[in-house]
């Protein structure tokens, strides 16, 4: 499986800060600032809101499809770092086997961290980084429905949604209410919260995203 598609790349010398930085203050601070000086948002808020929304393609999209609809076995985040300045994940030189569930590697151990600290950071509710990333998630089993058996895309929803999910970080398992199930995969359901996109496109006719709960 090609991991690029979700802007997973291989390093070819280029540096960047590992994953696990993102869970400090400082680091959080100077991501978002920056996104939000290329991007010109003024809130910082926002800006944290689109960060996540596209570090999540990075993390659960592609975790969900390689691991979850693939079945790939290469852990891949082990040393994977973060480019400021192309916004990629560069896969780090060595291979190693996911060692352990890669649900509560992904979100638990990783995921979850992040999601605290950017809303303390960012003065941002945790229920919308949340959703955000159940949005890029919910595009997999979208855009994946072709691919892969039907009954294998209804058994990885259902682990996903799982009310009982121990594998989160949090008390309650987000996607039990952020992942919807319509009645067809082709269907973008409307969000539950405002990934705030709208606030960068102030003036144009139609500023809200397809399934924004604003429109």
């Amino acid at each position: 499986m090609d991991l690029e598609q979700y802007r997973v790349e291989k390093k070819h010398g280029r540096e960047g800060v590992p994953i696990k930085q993102l869970e400090d203050p400082d680091v959080i601070a100077e991501v978002v600032g920056r996104y939000a000086r290329v991007s010109d948002i003024k809130l910082e808020s926002t800006a944290a809101s689109l960060v996540m929304k596209r570090y999540a393609v990075m993390t659960a999209a592609a975790a969900l499809e390689y691991y979850g609809l693939y079945k790939g076995k290469e852990n891949w985040l082990k040393e994977a770092a973060f480019h400021f300045d192309h916004f990629v994940l560069l896969e780090g030189d060595q291979h190693h086997d996911m060692d352990g569930d890669w649900k509560t590697i992904v979100f638990a151990e990783h995921l979850a961290p992040m999601v605290q600290q950017f809303s303390k950071t960012c003065k941002i509710p945790q229920k919308i980084l949340w959703e955000n990333i159940a949005v890029r998630m919910q595009a997999v089993f979208r855009k994946k429905a072709d691919e892969y058996p039907g009954q294998l895309l209804e058994a990885l929803f259902n682990e996903m949604t799982d009310p009982e999910a121990e594998w989160t970080g949090v008390e309650t398992n987000p996607f039990t209410t952020y992942l919807q199930r319509p009645e067809s995969w082709d269907v973008i359901p409307v969000r539950e919260t405002c990934c705030r996109l709208y606030q960068i496109k102030e003036g144009e006719e139609q500023p809200y995203c397809g399934n924004c709960p604003l429109r």
